[in-house]
């Protein structure tokens, strides 16, 4: 009987070999289409939300404020209302997101996620900082890119973090665009220091703004950017549900105003621009960026949603936060 010939060692280690070229080779393509495919993803929750705003303002004749009864971040300035809410944008259109049990369920007499530090934000008697605390916990699918992690819940009362902290609150992945500010000094309808209205962006405290007072177009205004969770304090967002410049995002134009760690390369660019090239690096506390690679996502005016590259021009970048500065941008620029 003729014996069996078997694979020697030489063969099966080349056969090996081979396998793992073709998995080095697969891998990246495969993890590229899974990226592709949360891009799209992220892509598709941006359009959805600006259906919901683009309804809101046919309903309303304005958009939404970027946060209702906004409340001051120092216990020095005392909001211009008598309490404070910080309600903000995300939650007046869920109704329009098909989330009608969620807004049903929020109380908009109630602050949306205060918490009690050295009692800067007074809340109105027989209410509570926490009334909605299961409405803006609530994982809301539309309000997270799926690039990012999971978005967590803060769940103690970090009162000794600072006015910024957020209470019972979920981490989203999109914030409303502001225009150019910075910490101390954004748009208000009355109080504060305000700013030049040729300056200002689409969403503003206690403000609202119509599709007529963008008059630099809505294809050449930017209405809401991606924002990568931060997860470094409590202090940082994105958080879809919870006010006080959490909600939304600011061109820094004054380094005192912006945080950000020495180590930061090209420091003083990112604290004029408030926008890191590094996407996992924060400039500022509430700053646009993303987990996709070489940019993020924008919503325009007009529902459209563009791919904003890193390498966008500065001035591109700081003119598509405004709605009347009547600046020219190509769009080969950003």
């Amino acid at each position: 009987m003729r014996a069996r010939r078997g694979f020697t060692l030489i063969e099966l280690l080349v056969v090996i070999a081979i396998i793992a070229v073709l998995i080095a080779l697969l891998l990246p393509a495969v993890q590229a289409a899974r990226e592709a495919a949360r891009r799209s993803q992220c892509v598709n929750n941006m359009k959805q939300i600006g259906l919901a705003l683009h309804n809101y303002e046919s309903v309303n004749s304005a958009l939404p404020p970027a946060k209702v009864r906004n409340g001051g971040c120092a216990c020095s300035t005392k909001p211009s209302q008598s309490y404070v809410l910080n309600t903000t944008l995300f939650t007046m259109i869920l109704s329009n997101l098909e989330q009608s049990a969620l807004y049903n369920a929020y109380n908009f007499s109630h602050p949306s996620s205060n918490n009690t530090y050295q009692n800067c934000f007074t809340v109105a008697p027989g209410t509570t900082a926490y009334t909605n605390s299961t409405v803006v916990s609530t994982l809301v699918s539309v309000f997270a890119c799926p690039s990012d992690l999971p978005p967590e819940v803060v769940t103690p009362d970090d009162a000794t973090t600072g006015p910024y902290s957020r209470v019972r609150a979920r981490r989203s992945n999109y914030l409303g665009c502001a225009g150019q500010y910075g910490d101390n000094n954004c748009p208000v309808s009355s109080g504060g220091t305000g700013f030049a209205t040729n300056l200002q962006g689409v969403f503003n405290n206690d403000t609202s703004v119509t599709f007529s007072q963008i008059s630099d177009g809505l294809s050449n205004t930017c209405m809401i950017g991606e924002s990568p969770q931060e997860h470094s304090t409590v202090s940082f967002g994105p958080y879809w549900g919870a006010g006080c410049h959490t909600s939304t995002h600011g061109v820094v134009y004054n380094p005192s105003h912006a945080w950000a760690p020495t180590s930061l390369p090209n420091r003083s660019m990112l604290e004029v621009f408030g926008y890191a090239r590094d996407p996992r690096q924060r400039p500022y506390a509430w700053r646009m960026g993303s987990k996709h690679s070489g940019g993020l996502n924008m919503l325009f005016g007009d529902g459209s949603v563009k791919f904003i590259k890193d390498s966008v021009n500065p001035y591109a970048w700081w003119s598509l936060q405004t709605i009347g500065g009547g600046e020219v941008v190509s769009s080969d620029a950003y």
